[in-house]
C-alpha cells in the first residue's frame, strides 16, 4: 500500500502566493506546527511566520509581528538599552487637620473604609509626643461700691450699691514636655482591658466580658513581680454587653488613681478587677523590658502593691479595632486614639506646687493648679457632610440657639442605631521616668555588688560633673531609673514658681525653662559645678 501523504511545501515557493489582508484580524492565533500525520488541504498552504518575504509591505510586517510568540518578542528590543527603574512607592496621605488644642482630626473617606489605611495612619502619628502643661492661677474677691441712679416716681434716686469682683493676681503656664522621654522604638500602643468600661462603638459604656464573672478583689500579688502572671488564653467568644454601675464606678476610680499616681495604663493595682488593666499591642522583647516597673515603688504609695511587669497580650489588636470601626455604618461614628503620660506622682506634685504658691501669695482662697495635656488625641470621624458640620463649633452653637441640636440632632446621635458611636479603646503611652533592666547585671546580686563591679557614676553633658545612678535590685538583676523624677523637676522650678507668684505674672505663653537657668554661665570657671554641689548637699 503506497503512502498518500503529500510532500510539505517549501518556504521559498509559497509566501508570494498568499493574499494578505489589509488589516490584521481581531484575534490572531499562531497555527500549530504540522506533524508527519497531518494532511494539509489544497486550499490551506502552510506559512512560516518567522520568515519575512522580500520587499515586505507594512501590512505583512504587522501580521508577522502580531503572530510572534510572547517570549520571542524580547528579541525585538535592544539588550543594551538600560531598563527604567520601577516607580517609587508612596504612602497614602490622608486628608487631616489640627484643631486649636493640637489634636489631629480627619474625615478622610479611605480611613473610614480601609482598616489597614486607618491602622497605618494611627501608627504614623502615635509616637508624636504630646504637650504636658502645668497651669497655675490665683485670684481673690474684692467688694466694691458704686453709685447707681434710678428713675422712680418721676424723680432720680441715687443709691450706693455693693458688688463683688474677682481679681486675677497671676495666671501662668509651665511647659513640662521637655521631661517626656523619647523612645527610639516608638511609644508603646496600649489597648483597653476587656473588663474596662469604655465606649466600644456605642454611646453607652460597654465591656467585652461574660455577664457572670468572679470579682476577686483580694487577689494576692504574684511571687515574682518581674515574671508576673501567665499569659491569659484568649476566649473563644467575645462578649459585648453594657457595663454595670459597679464596673463603671470601678473604671472611673481606677483612672483617677492612675492619673494621680502616674501609673501606666497596663498597671494592675490592689483592689482592681483583673482584666481592667490595659495590654500592649505586640511589643518586642526590648520594649517589654523597658515597660517593667515603669511607675514608682509600692512603698511610695501607701504600701499598695502593683504589677506592671507582665504586659499582657490583647484579645483584639489595634488592627482588629480599626476593621471594626470601618465596618460600622453609623453616620456620626468616631475613633479616638488617646496619648497618655505616666511615671510621675501628679497628685503629690500638684500639692507641692500649691504649697509653694500659698507661701508666696497673700490671698489663699482661690488657688488653682492643674495639669493639661494638649495634642493628645487622634480623631477619625465619619466621611459625610453631617459629621463635618458638627465638627464646627460655631455652627453647633447656632444649632443649639435655634433648638435644632437638642430637639433633633442629639436624640438621633444618642438613640438611633445609625447615629453616633465613639471608639475609645486604644492609645499610646509616654514615660516621664521609668526603670530599665541593665543587661550586664547578674540575677540575685545586690546594688552594692553591682556598684563594686561596674561602678555607679555616669558622665554628664557638662563634662567632668559626675551623675550618680539610681539603681535597685530585682529578681532579674539590677534596674536603673532613667528620666527626671517629679522631685527633681520641682526642685528646678520651685524658686521660679515663687517668683512668678510674687510678681503677679500673667501670660498665655508657656515657660519652657526656669528663670535664670542659663547653664552656660560660669562653665569656664574652675570648680564651678553648682549641680554637683547641690547633689552633695542633699
Amino acid at each position: 500500500m503506497s503512502d498518500s501523504k503529500a510532500p510539505l511545501p517549501t518556504k521559498v515557493q509559497q509566501p508570494q502566493a498568499i493574499q494578505l489582508p489589509r488589516s490584521p484580524p481581531p484575534q490572531t492565533e499562531r497555527q500549530a506546527p504540522l506533524t508527519s500525520s497531518t494532511k494539509p488541504g489544497p486550499a490551506a498552504p502552510l506559512v512560516d511566520v518567522d520568515v519575512v518575504p522580500e520587499d515586505p509591505t507594512p501590512e505583512a510586517l504587522e501580521l508577522v509581528v502580531s503572530t510572534k510568540d510572547t517570549d520571542n518578542r524580547r528579541n525585538l528590543f535592544d539588550e543594551t538599552e538600560p531598563l527604567l527603574p520601577p516607580p517609587e512607592f508612596t504612602d497614602y496621605v490622608a486628608d487631616s487637620y489640627t484643631d486649636g488644642s493640637g489634636n489631629i482630626v480627619s474625615h478622610d473617606r479611605h480611613l473610614n473604609e480601609d482598616g489597614e489605611a486607618l491602622y497605618r495612619f494611627i501608627l504614623e502619628h502615635a509616637s508624636t509626643r504630646p504637650t504636658l502643661l502645668a497651669k497655675c492661677k490665683g485670684s481673690h474677691t474684692e467688694w466694691r461700691t458704686r453709685q447707681v441712679t434710678r428713675f422712680e416716681d418721676g424723680k432720680n434716686i441715687t443709691s450706693t450699691e455693693t458688688y463683688s469682683e474677682r481679681v486675677v493676681d497671676f495666671d501662668f503656664t509651665l511647659d513640662v514636655s521637655a521631661s517626656i522621654l523619647s523612645d527610639p522604638q516608638g511609644a508603646p500602643i496600649w489597648l483597653v482591658g476587656d473588663k474596662e468600661a469604655v465606649h466600644r462603638g456605642r454611646r453607652r459604656l460597654e465591656v467585652d466580658a461574660p455577664p457572670k464573672i468572679s470579682l476577686d478583689r483580694q487577689d494576692p500579688p504574684p511571687p515574682d513581680l518581674e515574671v508576673g502572671y501567665a499569659s491569659p488564653t484568649p476566649p473563644n467568644r467575645t462578649w459585648r454587653r453594657r457595663a454595670t454601675d459597679a464596673e463603671q464606678k470601678a473604671t472611673a476610680s481606677w483612672r483617677e488613681r492612675r492619673e494621680n499616681y502616674g501609673y501606666a495604663p497596663w498597671v494592675l493595682i490592689r483592689g482592681q478587677i483583673r482584666g481592667m488593666e490595659a495590654t500592649v499591642d505586640a511589643p518586642s522583647d526590648e520594649l517589654r523590658d523597658g515597660l517593667v516597673h515603669s511607675a514608682h515603688a509600692p512603698a511610695e504609695h501607701g504600701g499598695q502593691w502593683y504589677d506592671d511587669s507582665f504586659v499582657g497580650h490583647p484579645t483584639k489588636t489595634l488592627r482588629d479595632w480599626a476593621d471594626e470601626y470601618c465596618a460600622s455604618k453609623r453616620y456620626l461614628k468616631e475613633f479616638n486614639f488617646e496619648k497618655v503620660t505616666y511615671g510621675w506622682n501628679m497628685g503629690a506634685l500638684r500639692q507641692a506646687i500649691e504649697a509653694t504658691i500659698r507661701n508666696n501669695y497673700a490671698y489663699q482662697e482661690n488657688v488653682e493648679v492643674s495639669f493639661v495635656t494638649e495634642g493628645n488625641r487622634i480623631s477619625i470621624r465619619a466621611h459625610n457632610w453631617f459629621s463635618r458640620m458638627l465638627g464646627k463649633k460655631w455652627l453647633v452653637i447656632i444649632l443649639w440657639i435655634t433648638l435644632i441640636y437638642p430637639l433633633f440632632i442629639w436624640p438621633f446621635w444618642k438613640f438611633s442605631s445609625r447615629g453616633g458611636g465613639p471608639w475609645e479603646v486604644a492609645g499610646s503611652a509616654f514615660a516621664l521616668c521609668r526603670w530599665v533592666h541593665l543587661p550586664d547585671s547578674v540575677p540575685g546580686e545586690t546594688v552594692e555588688e553591682y556598684t563594686a563591679r561596674c561602678g555607679n557614676m555616669a558622665s554628664s553633658s557638662r563634662g567632668p560633673m559626675p551623675k550618680k545612678l539610681i539603681l535597685k535590685a530585682t529578681p532579674r538583676g539590677i534596674s536603673q531609673l532613667i528620666g527626671k523624677r517629679e522631685g527633681e523637676w520641682f526642685q528646678e522650678w520651685e524658686e521660679t514658681i515663687g517668683s512668678l507668684v510674687r510678681q503677679r505674672y500673667s501670660d498665655d505663653l508657656p515657660l519652657a525653662a526656669p528663670l535664670g537657668s542659663d547653664r552656660t554661665i560660669g562653665i569656664g570657671l574652675d570648680g564651678y559645678y553648682p549641680e554637683r554641689d547641690r547633689m552633695l548637699r542633699s
